[in-house]
């Protein structure tokens, strides 16, 4: 017998144990005595073939005890994979046994030291809480029939798997999955009829105990998830499922085609099954104490592509828009934004709907969930506490944050300041947007800066005064200032400068300056990109009590900016977050909110006292900005004061703006407001917050009111200057427009900053983008909501989508009806669907050879055939279009015996999709079809002969 290499072969007449091969490290011989094996390679200086026996042992053996396997040997397995196999030959004949089988039993070579490290990997997967159970309606596709488990979707080679995982053989048997899809893709076209195109992550599933039934309950299923899943399991041509063990359970394969037989296979640890979902089916019965890995082989998604859109003339055909064009040279663009402020502001659309349209109030009591502010209220400030009892605390929940998402250890994160929690997610949310994430980025850093405003260190002040203990090795890292912008770029990856940055309150509109320089500095290494984060937390009575102290918070608890009323600001807490890009131009379809039209940063220098206002100071910087931006006083309309709410502050902000803005001779008034009437003053965060709310007015052509104002404040010099002070929303005269913000910090630093931006939100901006009809629907297309699926019992075949359906035969067309909500619906257009002139019905009862219909003389689009029953007493059918095999009439449903049931087609499909007439042998049928314009019914009843 001729030993060569990817031989099957069976160990016998050893007389010792065999000695391990060189490779196989520091391992004892072994009896192998009646051992399968698969040969590697032959030593010839040694006389001995290295072999891999099926249980993952490396061993040299002489050929005198080695024989071929045959066929009883290795029956129950289709293949056996090996480290030998030739992968081009296994391939090919693979592909051949789905065809013909349905199913392929492949052994794989897996050690016990493997099999236990990945049972081990598994279990503190489970222990880590990352296993949960899938959704009801879910579980049958993913699962099998009658099948519930425990499950875990994984990628071993993303970078938010855990270290454990990367190191464990999940990583190899991942491999081996896209292994195989590789093997079967050159030939699944030709022998398979499909091509693969993707395939899933692994899918982790261990049968549920009886102790997790209350543990794991059920997900709940919206509309995105039920969209996926739908489309997932029509584009999923075939299941592979690999059983680790240790224990043994059964796979039952049920046809999809009535005259195809059951199949029950064995699930031996260390086999996978490839199943055909054209071909089967399947239930999995798991053993309690079993794993099994399963991924499906993907075809290619369904693509389409825009014909004709139709819409309102009118809407689309007015005007283009007018305004400003946008600042001149390298453009900064604002890709990101994000941020948590009062009157639960989550996100840059809560925040316009709720604070700047709505004229909502963020500013509330102390909520006792931060402390008990009994002990330290003080209205007549008799015993030294605080007269103020109100603040805008804008972030509940401040305490929780999602380390394990940032790879921050539990006990880091106990010590770690709330502050440096919140800027991690927030400047995260702003990173996504701008067009980075976590996973690309641990692949692959970028030099993208982070700056960080703030002016407040209440954590390390907590710990001085007693209130929380920094003791342990986390405890400096978690309460450095220094570390809140450091750590998210250690965390994310980020190259680029990273700094935090304090001027009082001026310092988060500084960090916005900062960081435009250093996008604009191509000395050194371009910076791609930056995200800006300016916040303040409050978290403990500390700051409240100075403050009052020195008589600068308003006893009424509010910011009454620009009115009469004004005695100090409130207090107020926030984060925000801003991405920004280096661009040559502005482009809305690259997601851009709008551009840093300037910036510019100053100081008092010695002012009347340090920390008093300077009107001069104030106006150079806003004359800075509109320098750099190229722009005269008259083209600003809308402005974001710093509007803090005090008798000295607002007189002097408004005497230096209206010198700023009275250059030039005016057609209409500038309007001001400021977010603080509704947020109160986010001190070191303010800055952000005010041209984070500027970016919003110019992305909207809309400028939001204050609040608070009821009589103004007599010192505010505005005789003979057009200004306008808000009391409510309005509308900027051009869809293209400028607003600006000032900031100022009580130790002296100035800030000022300009947004530009176009209207890409209102119904008055969406003109602009008449000129490109079928773009501007691709883009609201792709921005509607999830379609809603009607979810008909744990069939996903009966499911039924008003999206695009993934039983869309190729070429078919369909109207898509996109309303004022955004919500998409599509339909068919069966309208435009040619049927053809002639109409055959195929079916078992006429060995699928077509027979022509007759037409009806008496109505028109009516199509007659007569089908006679044979021994079984059923008949399936379909209808075939002029005569071409590939343009099939059937239903959705395989073998359906219903008459309502939606009609497909026409389009090439198998036998299975046919309509199926139930009765006695020998019973003759008169099949209906009709068919005009874009109606088609079928129906049959039973027939004298």
């Amino acid at each position: 017998m001729a030993l060569v290499r990817g031989m099957l072969v069976e160990v016998s007449g050893l007389p010792i144990p065999a000695q391990p091969a060189p490779e196989a490290g520091d391992v004892e011989p072994m009896d192998l005595n009646g051992a399968r094996a698969q040969l590697v390679s032959l030593d010839r200086e040694a006389g001995k073939w290295t072999a891999v026996t099926f249980d993952g042992h490396v061993v040299a053996v002489d050929p005198r005890y080695l024989r071929e396997l045959d066929g009883d040997q290795l029956a129950g397995y289709d293949f056996v994979l090996g480290p030998a196999t030739d992968v081009d030959v296994v391939g090919h004949s693979l592909a051949e046994c789905l065809a013909s089988q349905g199913y392929a039993v492949v052994k794989l070579f897996v050690s016990a030291d493997d099999a236990a490290d990945l049972l081990s990997a598994t279990k503190q997967l489970e222990d880590d809480g990352h296993f949960e159970r899938l959704a009801v309606e879910f579980e049958r596709g993913y699962l099998g029939r009658n099948c519930s488990a425990k499950t875990l979707l994984l990628d071993p080679s993303a970078a938010s798997a855990p270290n454990y995982v990367r190191d464990s053989p999940l990583w190899v048997m991942d491999s081996n999955v896209g292994s195989i899809s590789e093997i079967l893709s050159p030939h699944s076209q030709d022998v398979l009829g499909f091509s693969i195109y993707s395939r899933t992550s692994i899918l982790i599933t261990k049968p549920l105990t009886a102790d997790d039934e209350q543990r794991y309950i059920p997900a709940e299923a919206d509309d995105g998830d039920a969209e996926g899943y739908l489309h997932t399991m029509f584009r999923r041509v075939l299941s592979l499922l690999q059983f680790v063990g240790p224990g043994e359970g059964t796979l039952r394969l049920f046809p999809r085609e009535t005259s195809g037989r059951e199949v029950t296979l064995r699930t031996e640890p260390h086999t996978l099954v490839l199943v055909s979902t054209a071909h089967f089916e399947y239930e999995h019965k798991m053993a309690r104490d079993s794993l099994t890995l399963a991924s499906f082989f993907l075809r290619e998604p369904a693509v389409f592509s825009i014909d004709t859109v139709e819409a309102d003339a009118e809407q689309l055909l007015r005007s283009l828009g007018s305004g400003l064009t946008p600042p001149p040279g390298e453009k900064i663009t604002i890709q990101g934004m994000y941020c948590r402020y009062g009157g639960h502001a989550d996100g840059s659309d809560r925040f316009w709907t709720g604070l700047c349209q709505g004229g909502t109030d963020g500013i509330t009591e102390i909520p006792e969930l931060r402390w008990d502010n009994t002990p330290y209220y003080d209205p007549d400030m008799s015993f030294g506490g605080a007269y103020c009892k109100h603040g805008c605390f804008g972030i509940p929940g401040v305490d929780l944050f999602d380390c394990k998402f940032f790879e921050v250890s539990v006990a880091e994160a106990k010590t770690m300041d709330p502050v440096q929690r919140q800027v991690l997610e927030v400047s995260y949310m702003a990173l996504v947007e701008t067009g980075y994430d976590k996973t690309s980025l641990q692949r692959k850093p970028e030099n993208i800066g982070h700056f960080v405003g703030i002016d407040k260190d209440d954590w390390l002040c907590m710990s001085a005064a007693g209130a929380i203990s920094l003791d342990g090795v986390h405890g400096a890292a978690g309460a450095a200032n220094a570390i809140t912008s450091n750590r998210f770029s250690y965390a994310l990856n980020l190259k680029g400068t990273s700094m935090t940055i304090d001027t009082a309150c001026s310092s988060s509109l500084v960090c916005i300056h900062v960081s435009k320089l250093h996008l604009r500095n191509k000395e050194n290494e371009p910076m791609p990109a930056s995200i800006v984060n300016g916040l303040n937390l409050m978290l403990y009575p500390g700051p409240f009590i100075g403050c009052c102290a020195a008589g600068m918070l308003s006893h009424n608890g509010r910011c009454f900016t620009f009115d009469k009323s004004a005695d100090g600001y409130t207090r107020g807490e926030l984060c925000g977050a801003l991405g920004f890009k280096p661009s040559q131009k502005f482009d809305n379809g690259e997601n851009m909110y709008g551009l840093v039209a300037g910036t510019f940063s100053n100081q008092d220098g010695r002012s009347a006292t340090m920390t008093a206002p300077n009107g001069p100071a104030q106006e150079k910087c806003i004359q800075g900005v509109l320098r750099e931006a190229k722009l005269s006083a008259a083209d600003i309309d809308c402005f974001e004061c710093h509007g803090t709410g005090t008798a000295l502050g607002d007189p002097i902000e408004v005497g230096s703006f209206r010198k700023a803005m009275s250059g030039t001779d005016r057609q209409r008034p500038v309007v001001i407001s400021s977010s603080k009437s509704s947020i109160a003053h986010g001190e070191g965060g303010a800055g952000l917050a005010g041209f984070f709310k500027c970016v919003c007015q110019v992305a909207h052509a809309e400028a939001s009111s204050g609040l608070h104002l009821r009589a103004r404040n007599p010192h505010l010099d505005v005789e003979g200057f057009p200004v306008q002070m808000l009391t409510e929303m309005t509308v900027m005269a051009h869809d293209n427009t400028y607003c600006g913000v000032s900031s100022f910090g009580f130790g002296g630093t100035n800030a000022h900053g300009q947004a530009w931006g176009m209207n890409i939100y209102t119904s008055r901006g969406a003109i602009r983008q008449s000129r490109d009809v079928n773009r501007t629907f691709e883009r609201r297309l792709m921005a509607a909501p999830p379609a809603e699926i009607t979810m008909n019992g744990d069939d996903v075949t009966e499911w039924d989508t008003t999206g695009i359906d993934p039983r869309a035969e190729a070429n078919s067309k369909w109207k898509i009806d996109l309303d004022d909500d955004g919500v998409a619906t599509w339909e068919k257009d069966d309208a435009l669907e040619d049927l053809g002139e002639e109409f055959f019905i195929q079916g078992d009862h006429n060995n699928w050879e077509p027979d022509g219909f007759e037409k009806s003389d008496s109505i028109q689009g009516l199509w007659i055939a007569r089908v006679v029953l044979g021994s079984s007493g059923e008949a399936q059918f379909q209808i075939i279009c002029d005569g071409d095999s590939d343009r099939v009439i059937h239903p959705r449903l395989p073998r359906c015996t219903m008459k309502a049931v939606k009609i497909e087609g026409p389009a090439k499909t198998g036998r299975d999709l046919s309509w199926c007439i139930l009765g006695e042998p020998g019973e003759t049928y008169k099949v209906e079809f009709f068919h005009q314009d874009s109606h088609m019914s079928i129906s049959w009843l039973r027939s004298a002969g």
